[in-house]
């Protein structure tokens, strides 16, 4: 995340100067206490300490002291010209974006609760974010993918590759979803699986076919090494321990390598390419929502518009019929 170019490099120094002392400041500390109480998750709060490390860079050194931060001297103007030089460092728009919603939800906070009397990044606007069309995988691409995996020796890493991928297909779940999964959080008699999703949020998926079939040999193989203690995590690195967010995307990346699909597979797109599909087979608009956890069914459409646009060719082919 970040923008390009030199001023990236510029702003990795200033957030580590920044880093320590961010911790330390009393309504910093107070804001992140309170989004932790309300369930955000690890990459919420890591992004928000990471863009308001670089805030509180950027605004020099009249905007702090040995004691904390000026978050109170902060006004419009002084708001505005600080996305003046996010623009002026060549941030990416959707960066750019990310770190006003993070400024923003800081200051509603500090307004809220009596430290300011105005939210100085109420009316400052950031830039238009181009809206992407997301990615898919046809089902014939979803297919190689989740199973290239088997391609090879069976061993306890292919086995666990094979279901994450097939979980990821065959129920939407988000990638820090699938990080999260404990090992009582499959339920293997009803075939069920709790996801603890985003905000605290937790909802049920069902899991079948051959992502049940495929989950249920990675876990007896681990039987077979011991018992599992409560607690542990659903998907194991070697050493039994909880898998990185990072690492599972890096293991998705060379799957989608070894099966010819290079830079066009994701967690995300399989997750997308999971809903579209689903539609294409006809699954209602609802029970897609329910199964990612999406909030508002709005979220859902913007996920199935590649779905559309493939119904959309199938009822004009069909029209081409005599």
């Amino acid at each position: 995340m970040g923008g390009s170019g030199s001023g990236e490099r510029k702003s990795d120094r200033e957030r580590r100067e920044i880093g320590p002392r961010l911790i330390k400041d009393p309504l910093f500390s107070l804001y992140r206490r309170h989004l932790i109480l309300s369930g955000r998750s690890p990459q919420t709060l890591e992004s928000v300490d990471r863009d308001l490390a670089l805030f509180a860079g950027l605004m020099g050194a009249a905007f702090r002291n040995e004691e904390g931060f000026f978050w109170e001297s902060l006004d419009r103007p002084r708001a505005v010209r600080f996305v003046k030089r996010l623009h002026e460092r060549e941030y990416a728009p959707s960066s750019i974006a990310r770190i006003l919603s993070n400024l923003r939800g800081f200051y509603r906070f500090l307004k809220k609760n009596g430290h300011m009397q105005e939210d100085p990044f109420r009316l400052v606007r950031g830039p238009k974010v181009p809206r992407k069309l997301p990615a898919v995988l046809s089902e014939e691409e979803a297919s190689t993918l989740v199973s290239s995996p088997s391609s090879g020796p069976a061993n306890l890493v292919s086995l666990r590759d094979r279901a994450m991928l097939e979980l990821f297909y065959e129920s939407g779940v988000r990638l820090s979803e699938l990080c999260r999964m404990r090992w009582e959080d499959f339920q293997t008699g009803n075939g069920a699986l709790l996801v603890h999703g985003k905000g605290g949020k937790d909802r049920t998926v069902p899991v079948v076919g051959m992502a049940l079939a495929s989950l249920g040999r990675y876990l007896k193989e681990r039987l077979e090494g011991g018992r599992i203690p409560a607690g542990a995590p659903l998907f194991a690195d070697r050493e039994g321990g909880s898998l990185s967010v990072w690492q599972v995307g890096r293991i998705v990346r060379k799957r989608a390598r070894e099966s010819g699909l290079a830079h066009r597979a994701t967690p995300h797109v399989l997750r997308h390419s999971c809903a579209t599909h689903l539609l294409n087979r006809e699954a209602d608009l609802r029970e897609i929502q329910a199964l990612l956890g999406h909030a508002s069914l709005g979220t859902t459409q913007r996920y199935l518009h590649t779905g559309l646009e493939e119904l959309a060719r199938k009822l004009a082919k069909a029209r081409e019929k005599p």
